[in-house]
Formats: structure tokens, C-alpha cells, sequence
């Protein structure tokens, strides 16, 4: 005996034809007769009589017919268990962030995903692109995420979500910056080596030609933005870095000087490793919210 054979019994009673049941079952009619005898031999009785308009259940059809609801309400209660099991999210996601989107983009995704899936657990790491790159590559975290590409054989990218970089000011020095050569001999505050945002401002420096006077390097965005308040010196931040300052004014992006600087935000994987259940969620979850 096996589920397709109870089914198919199901079915007969039901439809009360084996042409029917076979269309049903997608099966052919011999195929279902074969199944209902092997039912039959099997418990060495007769489940069904055939006559030339109808089929009629024995006591023992009957009987069975009951029974096998019971089995297959049991085996659909065990195959949807163990779907669940496997494909709802729970469990720990391991995570590696660079500080732009660890700090601003990150706690939006997860909550999104918390409200969905609650019995998701969540380890952040938030550092640099390449401490990122060196957790994945490590197998200290399940995924990556960073702004830019990275340069790895053994990496895998996905980028998720297009990022616009600004040169921010002070309140105090936006009237000084009128024109793109009003940015030569200034000061700068910039991320450490091994940033994206240190890649993207040294990009930004060769593509204008810029004199840089000075550089402080301040390895977080909240220092960056807090340094640039003070009237320290400009910086190159992302656009989603900087919304809650500019909406209360003490950051002013200089956009009508039409520095043009996108970059990508990327998942970065370690290549040849199977993702996740929770990897995999995680991914379609972000990519569908960008």
C-alpha cells in the first residue's frame, strides 16, 4: 500500500467512475484498476462492486474508504510539517555590512524582514569593505554587503540597489561653493583605506582633477557628518547617509555643482558555497524592497 494507491481509491469514490478518476489522477484507466486490486489483494477482501452504471462500496470498502481519509489528512499534516520546517525562515543569518548601509540601510531591511518572519535572528558585523570581503571569504559571515564592486576570484556579486554619492558642506560654508573649482585646496575629511566610500573620493579626485589641502580620516559616517558640521572640511558621503541632516539643514549637499558619482550597493557571496534558506530569503526580501 502507498499514498498514490490510497488516493486513487479516494478519488474513485468520489467520482464513482474510473474514466473520471483517471482523468483526475492524470493516470490511465488500467492504471487505476491495477491500483485498486493491489488495495484489494493486498487486505484480501473486495472493496468495490462494478456493475454496468455504477460502482458500489462493500461494508469493507466502506470501511477503508474512511480510513484512508484519516491517512490522507495525516500524510498532508506530515508533508506540510516538513515543508514548513524547511522553507520558513528561523534560525541565525549572519550578516556583514560596510558602515553606510550597516548604519542606514540595514535596520530598514531587517525589520521589514522581522515583521514577516519573527523567528529570524540576526548577528550584524559592520566595518569597512574589505573587513567585509575577509568575513565572507572566511565563512565568519553568511553574506556580504558593500558599497561598489570588490576585486575577488573567489567572490560572487549581486548588486541590489543604485547609490547616489554627494560632497556635503557645513551650513555655515555652503555660500563658498559655487562652482566645481571652488572645491580645489580645500579640506577634506575621508574614510580609512579599505573603504568604499575611500575608494569612491579618491575616484572623485582624479576624475575632476581636485588639489586636495588637507585630508582628516574619521573611519565612521557619523564621524565624517559630525566633522563636517564643525566646519572641518567637505566630505564625499552617500545620499542615504545624510537624510535626516538634510532635513533639519545642518548638512547641505552641493548639487547645483553637478558632481556626478553613482555607485552600486552590492551582496557579495563567497562563490561555490550553496546559499541558505535564510541567504536566499534574505536576498529576494532586499531585491524586491529596492
Amino acid at each position: 500500500m502507498n499514498i498514490d494507491e490510497i488516493e486513487t481509491f479516494i478519488t474513485l469514490v468520489q467520482e464513482k467512475n474510473f474514466t473520471k478518476t483517471a482523468e483526475k489522477r492524470a493516470l490511465s484507466q488500467p492504471t487505476v484498476s491495477v491500483q485498486i486490486k493491489n488495495l484489494e489483494k493486498q487486505f484480501q477482501t473486495q472493496f468495490i462492486r462494478r456493475t454496468t452504471r455504477q460502482i458500489i462500496l462493500t461494508p469493507d470498502g466502506q470501511f477503508f474508504y474512511e480510513e484512508a481519509l484519516k491517512i490522507q489528512n495525516i500524510y498532508r499534516h506530515i508533508h506540510e510539517s516538513l515543508y514548513a520546517r524547511n522553507h520558513e525562515a528561523s534560525g541565525l543569518l549572519k550578516i556583514g555590512a560596510s558602515f553606510t548601509i550597516g548604519e542606514y540601510l540595514l535596520p530598514k531591511m531587517i525589520a521589514a524582514l522581522k515583521r514577516s518572519y519573527p523567528n529570524l535572528t540576526f548577528d550584524v558585523m559592520i566595518a569597512n569593505t574589505d573587513a567585509v570581503l575577509h568575513a565572507v571569504q572566511h565563512f565568519d559571515v553568511d553574506i556580504g554587503l558593500v558599497e561598489g564592486s570588490v576585486h575577488a576570484k573567489n567572490i560572487d556579486q549581486t548588486p541590489f540597489k543604485d547609490d547616489r554619492l554627494v560632497v556635503v558642506c557645513s551650513d555655515q560654508d555652503v555660500q563658498h561653493f559655487n562652482t566645481i573649482d571652488d572645491l580645489q585646496n580645500q579640506a577634506w575629511i575621508i574614510r580609512e583605506e579599505g573603504s568604499g566610500t575611500r575608494q569612491s573620493f579618491e575616484e572623485l579626485v582624479e576624475a575632476y582633477q581636485l588639489t586636495v589641502q588637507s585630508t582628516m580620516v574619521i573611519s565612521s559616517t557619523q564621524g565624517m557628518k559630525e566633522g563636517v558640521k564643525n566646519g572641518l572640511g567637505l566630505a564625499l558621503l552617500s545620499e542615504a547617509a545624510v537624510q535626516e541632516e538634510l532635513r533639519h539643514g545642518s548638512l547641505h549637499v552641493l548639487t547645483h555643482l553637478h558632481i556626478s558619482n553613482a555607485r552600486k550597493f552590492t551582496f557579495i557571496l563567497r562563490k561555490g558555497v550553496p546559499l541558505t534558506k535564510n541567504t536566499t530569503l534574505f536576498i529576494n526580501h532586499a531585491l524586491q524592497q529596492f
